[in-house]
């Protein structure tokens, strides 16, 4: 199919449009991204600065799609850590590293009375879907478990520098031939009018590029994360709220500990991670997943709470006075979706839109294979257009 005249302008800047817009303009077509924010910006309303990240899926069994998606990101990851290491002297590193990764759950079955919506945790001592999918899975025996563990097993992760991996994916995808175009669409009018406000911004951009005029759009891809629930608007969007906290020194280990208690605080969630950030000399330390709550600064007993879990585990990272360096305490919220992320195309008055958003906390492991199903879709689409 001849792909190479036709541009996709991708509406948003995170890791979910940046990695899509790569995915688009590897297939053949032109893109262009509009971001209210860009890799290096801070904001609450900017998502993917904010994230830990690392590889560990939260796909569940029933969720055989996510799965693809994430064991897609997972491969792709690999192939870039591996390119990175064979060519040492390249200008521009994504920030990914291999590292190990363990995992420990307790017994409890944990709903909290203030958060319905906790996640409730089980005893299974199956391995998870992924075990044959990752490099080095081992299940740890019961045995070797400490007191009041009931599961656990290493594998070898991905880590990502997330500072680093945005700057890489802008930097890949205008490569690759994208224009990348700072500038805020309108919000609270309806999507159609925002879809025009957006060609317009296209327009006068590709003019500056020695265009008599902008070509025309193929099909937008809406990629917005948590601002989708007043672009769109799609009320099915609610913000998952995550506090950490930042030190110093890199950790021996990715930790990853769910129900951490039978009794959690109403300031915390049953969960402790520890994810050393690579090429940084920091270490992310959380965190807290907080339904439905749009508060912005960080709350001081939360942080009190993440450093006092966090000491047993990367014990390496304390000084002298048995306590962490610590560097900053951010907030972010992650874009939460009833029903799981939107991934399918919109025809609205004629204007083809592919939706890409709602990705809650798993947007950097979902990224690649939910960038796939974008193309596959609008392969798809074209397809039939013209067929038809």
């Amino acid at each position: 199919m001849e792909t190479q005249k036709k541009v996709i302008t991708v509406i948003g800047a995170g890791v979910t449009g940046l990695q899509t817009s790569i995915s688009l303009l590897e297939a053949g077509y032109r893109v262009c991204i509009i971001g209210k924010h860009l890799p290096g910006d801070e904001s609450i309303e900017y998502t993917s600065p904010w994230a830990g990240a690392h590889w560990r899926s939260h796909a569940p069994d029933s969720d055989p799609e996510q799965q693809q998606w994430d064991t897609e990101t997972y491969k792709r990851w690999l192939d870039v850590i591996e390119k990175e290491r064979l060519n040492p002297g390249q200008k521009s590193f994504s920030g990914l590293a291999l590292r190990n990764s363990r995992f420990f759950r307790y017994l409890w079955h944990i709903i909290h009375p203030l958060r319905p919506h906790s996640i409730v945790c089980s005893a299974s001592p199956e391995a998870p879907w992924f075990s044959s999918n990752v490099l080095s899975y081992e299940q740890i025996p019961t045995e070797n478990l400490k007191e009041g563990f009931k599961q656990g097993h290493t594998y070898t992760s991905v880590i990502v520098n997330v500072p680093m991996y945005l700057k890489y994916l802008q930097q890949k995808a205008e490569f690759l031939g994208a224009i990348v175009i700072r500038a805020a669409l309108p919000i609270g009018s309806a999507f159609s009018e925002t879809l025009q406000a957006a060609a317009n911004v296209v327009k006068e951009h590709f003019n500056q590029f020695n265009y008599a005029e902008g070509p025309p759009i193929s099909a937008f891809v809406n990629a917005t994360g948590i601002s989708a629930l007043k672009l769109v608007p799609d009320p099915n969007i609610y913000p998952v709220r995550g506090q950490t906290v930042t030190v110093a020194g890199e950790a021996n280990h990715i930790t990853t500990i769910d129900a951490l208690s039978a009794n959690p605080t109403p300031t915390s969630t049953p969960i402790v991670y520890i994810l050393p950030r690579p090429h940084s000399n920091t270490t992310i330390l959380g965190g807290t997943k907080q339904i439905g709550d749009w508060t912005a600064e960080p709350d001081p007993q939360t942080t009190v709470e993440i450093l006092g879990r966090a000491k047993e585990w990367a014990p390496e990272l304390l000084n002298e006075k048995g306590e962490f360096e610590v560097l900053s305490v951010q907030v972010g919220l992650r874009p939460g979706r009833k029903g799981g992320a939107r991934v399918e195309i919109e025809n609205l008055d004629g204007v083809t839109v592919c939706h890409a958003y709602g990705h809650a906390g798993a947007g950097y492991q979902n990224s690649v294979g939910s960038a796939n199903k974008v193309v596959k879709l609008l392969e798809k689409h074209f397809g039939e257009v013209k067929s038809g």
